[in-house]
């Protein structure tokens, strides 16, 4: 028993040694940079997860940074052109001393407006009613230090259409000699399917092109397909307002229809439009 105690002693002191070893090693495996990198490794250098990195605006964008093949331009068109469609507003006004009086005389006054209108060859398709309304007539007596009721007024207003501009001067004319109080107007329009506003388009999306064209080619890159088109349009008219008020010299006789000229309308378009690009 005697002969085998100095060889445990040299296992026991082995083993002492060979876990003194493991255990440096350890220390040093997890010794490193603030960054968590291990000793001796070389510390790699790019965006972190937490910052934003950067992205291309063209082909050739490295491996690490987004790839972006578009390129997104504006475009704007214009074109003028003659309206083809107008709107005239026609008010006829009425007192009373209640308000219920005040509206009777006003619907029998705008009753024959209106037959006048159909006598003038306008349409029931042309005419709307525009604001039907009874309000008191009010004023502040600066003796009482009150408002007072003088009576009420009965307000209606109608709106004409015309496609035939022609005749808009003789219906101003009837008008005054039907009775009606006010009249004004053309507001100058355009139809919807009115060739002008494509042609704006168009215009705007060659605008757009040009424009991508001339981005590219100093980039050096090849313009591609079209891929996405975003269409705003704004048409602008400009109405000539007139202000005719039939008098007890000129309602109910012969007026001469006022000249009526068409204002030309600016038709303007706006487009967005992506396109594919490469080198």
């Amino acid at each position: 028993m005697n002969a085998y105690r100095p060889l445990r002693k040299y296992i026991i002191a082995l083993v002492i040694a060979v876990a003194a070893v493991l255990a440096s090693g350890l220390l040093l495996t997890g010794c490193g940079d603030g960054n968590g990198q291990e000793a001796g490794q070389t510390p790699s250098v790019g965006a972190s997860p937490s910052s934003p990195g950067i992205t291309a605006s063209f082909p050739g964008a490295t491996a690490s940074s987004p790839l972006i093949d578009t390129i997104v331009v504006s475009g704007t068109g214009k074109v003028t052109t003659a309206p083809d469609k107008a709107s005239i507003q026609i008010s006829v006004e009425n007192d009373g001393a209640t308000a219920a009086e005040a509206l009777d005389a006003n619907s029998k006054d705008t009753q024959k407006v209106l037959q006048r209108l159909k006598a003038e060859g306008v349409t029931d398709e042309q005419i709307e009613t525009a604001g039907v309304v009874v309000y008191p007539n009010r004023y502040y007596d600066s003796q009482s230090g009150q408002e007072k009721t003088t009576g009420y007024r009965a307000q209606n207003t109608i709106t004409v259409e015309f496609k035939d501009l022609s005749v808009i001067g003789d219906v101003f004319a009837a008008m005054t000699e039907a009775g009606a109080d006010s009249v004004y107007g053309p507001t100058w329009e355009l139809s919807d399917d009115n060739a002008a506003i494509t042609t704006a388009l168009s215009k705007a999306i060659a605008n757009a092109r040009m424009k991508a064209e001339a981005i590219a080619a100093d980039q050096g890159l090849r313009l591609g397909e079209t891929l996405i088109i975003s269409e705003s349009s704004a048409t602008n008219w400009y109405p000539l307002y007139s202000d005719l008020r039939a008098t007890p010299e000129t309602a109910g006789g012969s007026v001469t229809p006022p000249p009526i000229i068409p204002q030309n309308i600016e038709v303007t378009a706006a487009v967005t439009v992506t396109y594919r690009i490469s080198r």
